[in-house]
């Protein structure tokens, strides 16, 4: 068949095949090689942006984890100077007990104590404020109150009134100090709960 056709026919037909084999190999060869080529730089480029982000979003992660173990922790020592009763009834009587052996250690004789309210502060606290009335002189007074912030437990002067008795032999003032403790959200009892 190829015999039959004119060396011109011949040369244009060998030209066309050459052609389209070169069109072919440059298509679906060499060019999708070259494109391969220029875009692995950019795939690497891409890849690494993501490894550096990833990396950053770890780093940030174990930095998160630190400062919420941390806060943990500040939060465990703050939470042990709360008063450990488990309702309003054992609040009341632990706050009294405090306040009374803080004023004993002083040498303070307490005229009385009251418990005044137990307040919700939110966030699962309540704060028990009392109020406690006693006579003693001014430098009984700042031990008391020196003492008082130095304990463990928070415990907080709310409200104080002093009154200086004219004639009094000893020089002792008449003090009423209005004093909060901070404890965990205790629930009452339905016996609590009516009375209130």
């Amino acid at each position: 068949m190829f015999k039959k056709l004119s060396r011109r026919d011949r040369i244009a037909l060998g030209a066309g095949v050459g052609a389209a084999t070169l069109f072919i190999l440059l298509n679906y060869g060499a060019f999708p090689l070259l494109e391969g080529l220029g875009t692995s730089a950019e795939v690497i480029q891409q890849k690494e942006v993501e490894v550096r982000r990833d990396q950053r979003l770890l780093a940030e992660a174990n930095l998160e984890k630190t400062h919420l173990s941390a806060a943990q922790e500040r939060l465990k020592g703050l939470e042990a100077g709360l008063l450990e009763s488990s309702s309003p009834s054992l609040a009341n009587a632990e706050w009294q007990r405090l306040v009374g052996q803080l004023a004993d250690s002083k040498g303070i004789e307490v005229g009385s104590r009251e418990v005044l309210r137990v307040q919700e502060l939110g966030a699962g606290y309540s704060l028990v404020t009392g109020r406690v009335q006693f006579r003693c002189r001014l430098d009984q007074l700042v031990d008391f109150l020196a003492a008082l912030a130095s304990l463990p437990r928070l415990l907080s002067v709310r409200d104080i009134d002093v009154v200086s008795p004219q004639g009094d032999p000893k020089q002792r003032l008449l003090l009423q100090l209005t004093i909060g403790v901070a404890t965990r959200t205790v629930k009452q009892s339905g016996d609590e709960t009516a009375a209130h």
